[in-house]
């Protein structure tokens, strides 16, 4: 069935995307167990705060961190060419200690307001911030993984990354608080991958050398539209965790986290791998001036083909996954689950379709379109969480990252014609269409009640992906 002609295109999206996805998969196997043991040892309060700080530890990696490794990313081919990673290394180390300043500089200011408005003790708060340093160094080296093209040795990582995690965190709830034990545990388990990856890399810095202005207005320039790009972003996926809590909803702060949760663990790291794979690759494809139009069309068009009915799956069965992944409790989650599956079906869609800027050096256009969006994106939350709480959550967060993908859609670049949109239109609204059948087939064959929901989720994923091979054959044959 899967022995498909593929053209040149697919081809290479294929051997990229499956280099990474053992390393995904790894997450998300490891997801399964780690988020219903943190839903079952954790109180509603426990696991309310725990995603809080999560969301706090995600926020400040957004503003601080994640920016310095995509700048890595972007570069460090230039740099090498020149002959002038020493000087590129050492600018990455002052610019990690210049915002590691800052983030403890905030704490001693806003850390009363935090604790006062959000319910967040400042000792959670301090705990969380100290992550963020070896999650700084761990996205960096991930990235240096990439553009080293090592999949495998970064699938490993992942292994023993998620494998430290649950072991220190069963052996740390016998002597600290659930929420303490977790951070711990994800402390202790960065650090330990941390120092994997740089053995394994080699990475060496002859000599800490002074500031490199020239780089560092060319990394600024281009990174630092992002932080607020990212910020909005994750305005728009978390905000409402915030506003439960603000509002003494605490029930739902929990439920909303759990099913986030649950959400982005099994899919963010699915979806998330063809922007992985595909951001180096094309980079390098228009520095040396060939044609990413056909590439990209291609690209989105089987991201959409295989991910399609993962995500049609949570919307048909949530209370089938909420039931299988929560054992019984937090039974008002599920009701949150389609909304997020498909809006991180819409956010990684939209990384690709946003290349464009970064390709064109023009991430400040994608800064003030998410600007926009975010404030649409907070207003609704305070009015939609108000009248229909978890629903209101939901659809606040879909409403929103509809708006922000529908105006980046709209950018167009003069003399630059990226991908072929009515292909990948098509594309998608025809695997949606599928997905649609497969679970009309699936009802009619277990018309019975007494059928185990997770038989019909295998069952609508397995016609699912029959139909879509037979279908779209001669896409990949083109």
């Amino acid at each position: 069935m899967l022995n498909l002609p593929l053209n040149r295109n697919f081809n290479t999206i294929l051997t990229s995307f499956l280099s990474y996805l053992p390393s995904r998969l790894l997450v998300v196997l490891n997801s399964l167990i780690i988020v219903p043991i943190l839903a079952h040892m954790m109180s509603e309060h426990e696991l309310g705060i725990f995603q809080l700080a999560i969301g706090v530890l995600n926020l400040v990696c957004t503003c601080s961190t994640d920016w310095i490794g995509k700048s890595a990313l972007r570069f460090y081919e230039k740099y090498r060419a020149a002959d002038k990673l020493d000087e590129f290394f050492s600018n990455i180390i002052w610019l990690n200690l210049f915002v590691y300043a800052v983030i403890f500089v905030c704490f001693f200011v806003f850390g009363d307001f935090v604790e006062e408005k959000f319910f967040i003790s400042k000792a959670v708060l301090l705990v969380t911030l100290f992550l963020v340093i070896p999650t700084g160094i761990r996205q960096f080296l991930y990235q240096m993984l990439r553009v080293l093209e090592r999949p495998f040795l970064y699938s490993f990582c992942i292994i023993i990354y998620q494998m430290s995690l649950l072991a220190l965190f069963l052996v740390l709830t016998d002597f600290l608080p659930n929420v303490f034990a977790a951070l711990f545990a994800m402390g202790a388990a960065m650090l330990i991958i941390d120092v994997f990856m740089v053995r394994q890399i080699g990475l060496k810095i002859n000599a800490l050398e002074k500031v490199n202005f020239v780089m560092l207005v060319e990394s600024l320039k281009y990174a630092l539209p992002q932080i607020i790009t990212n910020t909005c972003i994750w305005a728009v996926l978390n905000i409402n965790k915030y506003v439960f809590q603000y509002n003494h909803y605490f029930s739902d702060t929990a439920a909303a986290g759990v099913a986030y949760l649950f959400a982005t663990s099994i899919l963010t790291p699915l979806l998330s791998t063809f922007s992985f794979a595909v951001f180096p690759f094309i980079v390098k494809k228009y520095e040396t001036k060939n044609r990413v139009k056909p590439y990209m069309t291609n690209a989105i068009q089987l991201y959409c083909i295989v991910f399609t009915p993962i995500i049609a799956a949570f919307c048909y069965y949530p209370k089938v996954i909420a039931d299988f992944a929560f054992a019984g409790k937090y039974q008002e989650a599920f009701s949150l689950m389609a909304f997020a599956a498909v809006t991180l079906f819409i956010h990684e869609l939209m990384k690709l379709f946003n290349i464009k800027y970064h390709l064109k050096n023009k991430t400040y256009i994608e800064m003030a379109v998410s600007i926009l969006a975010g404030l649409i994106c907070l207003n609704l939350n305070f009015i939609l969480i108000a009248k229909f709480h978890l629903t209101g959550a939901g659809l606040a967060m879909l409403i929103s990252m509809l708006i922000l993908f529908t105006l980046n859609l709209t950018v167009q670049f003069k003399n630059f014609i990226f991908l072929n949109y009515i292909t990948a239109a098509k594309t998608l609204i025809t695997a949606f269409v599928i997905s649609f059948a497969a679970y009309l087939i699936t009802q009619l064959i277990c018309w019975k009640q007494d059928y185990i929901g997770i038989v019909k989720l295998l069952l609508f994923g397995f016609l699912s992906y029959l139909i879509s091979v037979f279908v779209f054959r001669k896409v990949f044959a083109k």
